[in-house]
């Protein structure tokens, strides 16, 4: 199986000490220069946590960086550079999923995924703590818990609304 990642899920989960419910649930990663130098070149170099996990994620080879093949994405979209790489690596390797979070981001690779005819699915870090517990990777408390965190901390970006949802969610299977 081929998962792509961008930035946004890899660092979230890192925060949160997420990154086993993740690699559980999909044990390689392939992610591109620019998702790398994001989520672990920049983080080390102010002595993140986070990077420093997905630093030995990494070491480990649950981390593998491949540069995408395509120059340009079929549908143009304005991006940044980790989500257009990490769309035309997905492209290239007809990848199963793509793991990104941010909504312009998801809605970009869809048109894209379209217009080049593969069927790449798209997760975000709810969605991968929501499989790694139906899966029965992660227990409900702990992706409950995990969630939480994610809703709670400042330098992670996802709706605490959806947060909400997905708790509800979960506590109703």
């Amino acid at each position: 199986m081929n998962v792509v990642a961008d930035a946004g899920p890899l660092i979230a989960l890192a925060k949160i000490d997420g990154l086993g419910a993740l690699f559980d649930l999909y044990p390689t990663l392939l992610i591109t220069p620019t998702v790398y130098a994001e989520a672990t070149t920049v983080g080390l170099a102010l002595g993140a946590n986070d990077a420093v996990s997905l630093q030995h994620a990494y070491e480990a080879g649950r981390l593998q960086v491949r540069a995408p093949e395509l120059t340009a994405l079929p549908v143009p979209a304005w991006l940044g550079a980790g989500e257009a790489d990490s769309i035309r690596l997905a492209i290239g390797l007809t990848a199963d999923w793509l793991l990104v979070d941010d909504l312009d981001a998801r809605h970009a690779a869809q048109q894209n995924f379209d217009k080049a005819g593969v069927s790449t699915s798209i997760q975000g870090t709810l969605g991968v703590l929501t499989a790694s517990c139906r899966a029965g990777h992660v227990v409900r408390e702990k992706a409950v818990e995990l969630i939480q965190a994610l809703k709670g901390r400042p330098d992670i970006w996802i709706n605490a609304e959806l947060c909400d949802r997905v708790i509800e969610g979960l506590k109703q299977t």
